[in-house]
């Protein structure tokens, strides 16, 4: 039987292999840090210097972050850079800061690979941060 653990953790799987388009090669680890460090910065205009940091300011920045707001989970401002957490960014957020080890979100993917419903960001997630 899955427990709710589980399921949180196979959305995090489907999150950074199926919406985010990640592989697994090289040290996808870092991948997944910087993911889950951004959503902790949004809104972005009040984090602005951080988000710099963390993904310049230019090109590459734009990259990134319209990939989050293609997969949903920041909602695009008067400018990419002024974006805040959508409800499933919010979800995503919380999931994320439960995770310790990256190799435990090795479970599959959620539904089967199916998709996901509106009831899908109601599973009780405990914020670790």
């Amino acid at each position: 039987m899955w427990t709710s653990r589980t399921k949180v953790l196979q959305h995090v799987n489907g999150l950074f292999y199926t919406d985010l388009g990640l592989c697994g090669c090289g040290n996808p680890e870092e991948a997944f840090d910087l993911v889950r460090d951004l959503l902790r910065l949004a809104p972005f205009y009040e984090h602005r210097e951080e988000v710099r940091a963390l993904i310049g300011d230019g090109a590459s920045s734009h990259i990134v972050l319209s990939t989050l707001d293609r997969a949903d989970l920041i909602e695009h401002g008067g400018t990419i850079h002024g974006s805040w957490l959508t409800d499933k960014g919010q979800w995503y957020l919380k999931a994320l800061n439960t995770v310790t080890v990256w190799d435990e979100i090795d479970v599959g993917l959620p539904h089967d690979g199916g998709e996901c419903s509106d009831a899908c960001w109601t599973v009780p997630i405990e914020d670790n941060r």
